[in-house]
């Protein structure tokens, strides 16, 4: 490929065309070096086909809602599986991945994310206790120290739980905002 990324003493440099150019900002360096192998009619028709079609369903709502309410939708550029990137963008701590859902019926919350980039502890408490309350698991930092793919036919068994995570979301989008 003309593109390659070099990572060099927390500063990130970008090769293109045998010509090396610093960039400080890891945000543009993911649009200009990752460039996406997936998009939403690829990402739908590859759930569709490997999905059961429960999990096709609560996936399309997901990019729907997404397409709706997302600052920003990241599509992935893995060769296994494609991934969709629920972003939101805080005044405070630029674009934040909220959650990810994948091709074969998988989702991550990204808590413990939040918990390393949001100061405002009072936030994370709440999505964290959203979490636990929707789909009873411990979401502690202890007991769930790093951030994990779920399977969605496990989570989401009832529309209403599709519509509660989606509340959960905006509500975290809206207080990220502010």
């Amino acid at each position: 490929t003309l593109y390659k990324n070099i990572y060099i003493q927390d500063k990130y440099f970008f090769k293109f065309k045998k010509k090396i150019i610093k960039f400080k900002a890891l945000h543009f360096l993911e649009e200009m070096y990752f460039m996406s192998k997936w998009d939403k009619k690829k990402f739908i028709r590859k759930t569709k086909s490997d999905c059961m079609s429960h999990v096709s369903m609560i996936t399309m709502d997901l990019i729907k809602f997404a397409e709706d309410n997302a600052d920003q939708i990241v599509w992935g550029s893995g060769e296994q599986y494609g991934t969709m990137t629920f972003k939101c963008k805080s005044h405070d701590y630029g674009f934040l991945p909220l959650f990810y859902i994948t091709t074969n019926g998988r989702i991550k919350f990204s808590i413990n994310l939040l918990r390393s980039k949001v100061n405002r502890l009072e936030i994370i408490s709440d999505f964290q206790l959203k979490l636990e309350s929707s789909f009873l698991m411990d979401f502690d930092p202890l007991d769930y120290p790093s951030d994990i793919y779920h399977s969605l036919e496990e989570l989401f068994t009832m529309r209403s739980e599709v519509n509660k995570f989606i509340t959960t979301i905006q509500s975290l989008s809206a207080r990220l905002h502010q």
